[in-house]
């Protein structure tokens, strides 16, 4: 068999009762396990959802290994991927985690390694990672090794049981006034031929482009190409269109809100606004018409994430009831002997 660098490097440095193996996909089920024990309630994951999600972003950079006792259980994993959107430096983002009862045994520390030196073998001069504000072991953990936190991402829900939507008819009533119309996805498509189906989607994906650039990343994220934005947007079955919505100012598109759904919750893709059109309360109207429609459709909760200097959006969530999880704490680290792209 040929060599695997990272595979070698991992068994190498791992300390004596582990070894690493290649990935397998029966691997997930004990790996998510042992991720939700230690989770709140809403960032909870499933095997299934994994791998819906790994196959719709193709990656033919990840790789990622499985750590396990000499005597097959598995206590880890490790890997390394361009992820979702390409970084314009070409970084990559490392994984890891170490199963509870087998933390403080070095298996971390050589997994680290291994995964810098397939960064360097890649020419990647500098990865991105990120840990748990709940874990600040994790954090400790990272920082020794050379991490350094360059940003925070703040997922919320609100609970739908006790959304209200008529208290948030201000809201409704404010955008209104300003002759800015609602339609869901599913409204706007009903009829349409492919060739004007196809229409709506390039120009649903241009009017966002100005959106997402003014979404303050940690690490600069251009806007996704629209070969991605179909596979995860358009051709995604977990995109629910009665519950996306396009803001509409005449036939201009100044808005829109798109919502995912996993099992029983609802999860806010997207939120943005037109430059020409923010300060009008359009977001918020947004996400009033986008809650109340789900819960009117069965849904549990609804989720978000933010960068936390996005001021504006987390404000629009707080007034609206949402709640925090631990803040999800992106790091980067630069690696020496690697030249910068």
């Amino acid at each position: 068999m040929p060599s695997d660098g990272l595979l070698d490097d991992a068994n190498a440095r791992l300390p004596r009762g582990y070894r690493a193996r290649a990935f397998e996909d029966a691997d997930r089920e004990p790996i998510v396990a042992a991720g939700n024990s230690e989770a709140h309630q809403m960032e909870r994951e499933s095997a299934s959802e994994w791998r819906f999600w790994e196959q719709r972003v193709d990656d033919p950079a990840r790789k990622r290994i499985t750590i396990t006792t000499d005597g097959g259980a598995i206590v880890g994993t490790a890997n390394i991927a361009v992820g979702m959107m390409a970084r314009p430096d070409g970084a990559q983002f490392i994984g890891l985690g170490v199963f509870k009862d087998h933390r403080r045994k070095g298996i971390g520390g050589a997994l680290v390694d291994a995964l810098e030196a397939e960064a360097k073998r890649r020419g990647v001069g500098r990865l991105l990672s990120g840990a748990s504000a709940s874990r600040p072991f994790a954090l400790e953990f990272a920082q020794k090794r050379g991490y350094r936190e360059i940003g925070r991402r703040i997922m919320s829900y609100r609970e739908l049981a006790s959304f209200e939507p008529e208290r948030c008819q201000d809201a409704m009533t404010r955008v209104a006034r300003e002759n800015i119309v609602f339609r869901t996805f599913a409204e706007i498509l009903a009829g349409k031929s492919d060739k004007e189906q196809e229409r709506f989607w390039r120009a649903l994906w241009e009017a966002e482009g100005p959106m997402w650039d003014d979404i303050p990343f940690s690490s600069p994220t251009p806007h996704w190409p629209y070969d991605k934005f179909r596979k995860l947007m358009v051709d995604n079955p977990q995109i629910r269109r009665d519950l996306s919505l396009v803001a509409y100012h005449g036939d201009s598109i100044v808005g829109y809100t798109s919502t995912g759904q996993s099992d029983e919750d609802g999860h806010t893709y997207m939120t943005g606004v037109a430059r020409d059109f923010r300060g009008k309360g359009i977001a918020r109207a947004l996400k009033v018409d986008a809650l109340a429609r789900a819960k009117a459709a069965g849904l549990r909760a609804m989720k978000t994430t933010n960068d936390e200097p996005n001021k504006a959006m987390r404000g629009v969530n707080i007034n609206l009831g949402y709640q925090p999880v631990p803040d999800h704490v992106e790091l980067e680290k630069r690696l020496s002997g690697v030249g910068s792209a």
